[in-house]
């Protein structure tokens, strides 16, 4: 068994560790979280495939060359900007995000914009301004954007400073 699995096998053998321990004195609370939990795994395993083909495509048909000049340490505002746009007209899930910039970042992407489009794809969707407008109200939007773009550039920028800093 490789290194890189160990960690997982140990997750799930925690995870079957505390359901037996609440099947023992919470069967209905047990059978509860573990049909949750599958009907929460079925769903990522009916994404997955798509995603990885998309992403199979992205590593085909975009040259890293185009990835550093958009996204690289070089980019600058523009780079942010990008992220920022790039992760607002995502759509699916935020573990469909994940292998997306795993390529990215082998492309030559920014650790700061790398974050920003995480944090934009998770926070900043376009759908999701939308219906926070028509059942929030457009204030509750825009007050909330305000205050959720700068923690996004915020984070990004700690991260990339943070990854920087030698190991203790």
């Amino acid at each position: 068994m490789s290194r890189t699995w160990r960690p997982v096998l140990w997750i799930l053998a925690a995870i079957a560790a505390v359901h037996f321990g609440l099947a023992w004195r919470f069967p209905e609370l047990a059978a509860a979280s573990a049909k949750g939990g599958l009907r929460g795994f079925g769903q990522i395993l009916a994404i997955l495939p798509a995603v990885l083909v998309l992403l199979a495509l992205f590593d085909a048909w975009v040259p890293r060359a185009v990835v550093e000049r958009s996204l690289g340490p070089g980019s600058g505002l523009r780079g942010v900007a990008f992220a920022m746009l790039l992760g607002t007209a995502a759509a699916g899930p935020i573990y469909a995000a994940f292998p997306l910039g795993l390529s990215l970042r082998e492309k030559g992407a920014r650790t700061a914009n790398l974050v920003i489009f995480l944090g934009a794809w998770a926070t900043i969707k376009v759908p999701m301004l939308m219906l926070e407008s028509a059942f929030l109200g457009p204030c509750f939007a825009l007050i909330r954007l305000a205050l959720t773009v700068p923690g996004i550039l915020g984070c990004g920028f700690l991260m990339e400073r943070l990854e920087r800093r030698p190991a203790r």
